[in-house]
């Protein structure tokens, strides 16, 4: 396994078509954008790094590297709020190429004692988005935050597998953590996603589930072999959906002698805010019952 740590630039992994107005087309994703030389460095989806003029790019494509420069402020800036760290990876594995965001909060670290770390998966692989709206509670709870891209909704199973079993020992060689305190979670689809590895890598250990809006995955899910762990149910008063199966759902992994918390907010199907999430994170550590 290889492992690539991006600096001094937000890993863009979304990748799109370009066209350039002389009639160039391009798939892949932004790599860098020099202001001053005005240029943007696109990485086809063949491994082709092409460096093109701003002024070549289509107007939707220039409004697109705006909001890429926007977004990498935003990550500079939140970071600078809170204090902590964020840095980028490339994990690459025998057959696979997964980025991933790691938020590491402010402070010093005990001699002796490390973080717990949760990864995170959302519903629509962008993962870097998704780290950004967890930071806030990370931060209070001292929580190292991982967020993978390319895991999404609709993406088969064997590949959701083969990607996390490549992905996962370099994510745990990669960020320092304390591997009595290893979580996974995420919101709609992320959440499901985090109960069906629990149960497709048996040979790992978790600690605990944070599952916003988040199901099962319905009656053909309920025979599977669920690890004991602490779960966090963290619903939105008004998510018909994800509340529909939430007693079954409760009584499935009970069977299975996990620990279930029901933590609700005003809300349907969305992220929490950041204080649910702070209560639901401190719930998962075993700090507040």
């Amino acid at each position: 396994m290889h492992l690539c740590l991006i600096t001094g630039v937000y890993a863009n992994a979304e990748i799109r078509d370009w066209k350039l107005k002389d009639g160039t087309e391009l798939r892949g994703e932004i790599d860098d954008v020099d202001e001053t030389a005005e240029t943007v460095t696109l990485k086809g989806d063949q491994g082709k790094v092409v460096v093109v003029p701003l002024d070549s790019l289509s107007a939707l494509d220039r409004a697109w590297v705006l909001q890429w420069i926007e977004f990498a402020e935003e990550l500079g800036d939140a970071a600078e709020k809170f204090g902590g760290r964020i840095e980028h990876y490339e994990g690459k594995g025998e057959t696979t190429t997964t980025p991933f965001h790691v938020y590491h909060p402010s402070g010093d670290i005990p001699v002796g004692t490390a973080r717990p770390m949760m990864i995170l998966f959302s519903a629509n692989g962008k993962g870097i988005r998704f780290l950004l709206r967890h930071i806030k509670a990370a931060e209070e709870v001292k929580m190292t935050l991982v967020a993978c891209d390319v895991f999404r909704n609709h993406m088969e199973e064997r590949d959701s597998i083969r990607r996390f079993r490549e992905l996962l020992p370099i994510i745990r060689a990669t960020v320092p953590h304390d591997p009595e305190r290893d979580f996974m979670g995420g919101s709609s689809g992320g959440a499901w996603r985090s109960f069906n590895l629990s149960s497709d890598l048996p040979d790992e250990t978790w600690t605990g589930v944070y599952s916003n809006g988040g199901w099962l995955g319905g009656e053909k899910n309920w025979n599977r072999d669920y690890p004991a762990m602490r779960v966090a149910m963290v619903n939105g008063d008004e998510d018909k959906a994800a509340n529909a199966w939430l007693d079954r759902d409760i009584e499935i992994l009970q069977e299975h002698d996990c620990t279930v918390a029901v933590v609700a907010f005003e809300g349907g199907h969305q992220v929490p805010p950041p204080s649910v999430q702070v209560k639901a994170f401190k719930w998962l550590l075993g700090e507040i019952e």
